[in-house]
């Protein structure tokens, strides 16, 4: 394959800015019960664009960690009983500890991840039908819709919970979790990962379509480590390891849309 990629995203997701901060609604002003003027939170919105990460500090002192074409919505502080966000796409918290507020992690899939204080990776994408949830330390419960009613799955550390809205079906897995949350390091880490999987993570990192011609290929699976490595340079270890060709199906200098790459 010949030719410099210019979709290099990761790499320069670290030179440009990878986000946008978007305030959601005008601050609102209510009268207090004691006769006072008292200023709404504000619900802030961050977005990152394609192939790129950002990290940010939320008012309670949560680390999150936003990944690609994700969108985080949050308040200017925390009002209440609870800590309440909303995510589309993917992120991995370091929740601040506070046994008096629970923190709440809402989703589009009917589905939300209560915790006090914990490291977890939550993935849901709108587009997906799929939601997941890996514990990397402390404890959560994941709550979702089903026939109507709402479940609640408790997880220990060292679990991937995958949940499949469209079905309303739940899966538990053990996980170190490095897979799952290498992304925040920059790396993408394969551990006898099936082709599908490997090449949805590829789709969020490098923002590019694969399209798999040959299901024959659906069997293969990869184990390997890539640190800010260009896309060919990864889909040349996938040639090598199996039986799969690949070729850009449209110009590879292509960078105001998703350039698509079939696997035959």
């Amino acid at each position: 394959m010949t030719g410099k990629k210019k979709t290099m995203w990761w790499e320069w997701a670290q030179r440009a800015a990878a986000v946008l901060f978007i305030p959601l609604l005008v601050t609102l002003m209510v009268q207090h019960w004691g006769g006072g003027e008292k200023e709404l939170a504000q619900m802030m919105e961050i977005k990152t664009n394609p192939g790129m990460m950002t990290s940010l500090t939320l008012p309670d002192g949560t680390l999150v960690f936003l990944n690609s074409e994700s969108t985080l919505s949050y308040p200017s502080r925390f009002d209440g009983d609870t800590r309440n966000v909303n995510l589309q796409g993917e992120a991995y918290f370091e929740v601040a500890k506070d046994p008096e507020k629970k923190f709440i992690v809402s989703t589009s899939h009917q589905s939300q991840i209560e915790v006090l204080g914990t490291h977890f990776n939550v993935e849901a994408y709108e587009k997906e039908n799929r939601v997941s949830a890996t514990l990397v330390e402390g404890k959560i419960g994941f709550i979702y819709k089903c026939d109507n009613a709402s479940k609640k799955v408790l997880m220990a550390p060292g679990q991937k919970l995958v949940y499949d809205s469209k079905d309303s079906k739940v899966q538990l897995y053990a996980t170190s979790g490095e897979s799952e949350i290498a992304w925040k390091e920059g790396k993408i880490i394969f551990r006898n990962t099936p082709l599908e999987e490997g090449l949805r993570m590829l789709e969020k990192r490098y923002n590019v379509e694969f399209i798999i011609k040959n299901n024959r290929l659906k069997g293969d699976s990869f184990t390997g480590t890539f640190t800010n490595q260009r896309l060919e340079r990864i889909l040349e270890y996938f040639q090598l390891s199996s039986q799969i060709r690949w070729r850009y199906l449209d110009s590879p200098d292509i960078t105001d849309e998703k350039s698509k790459i079939e696997i035959y």
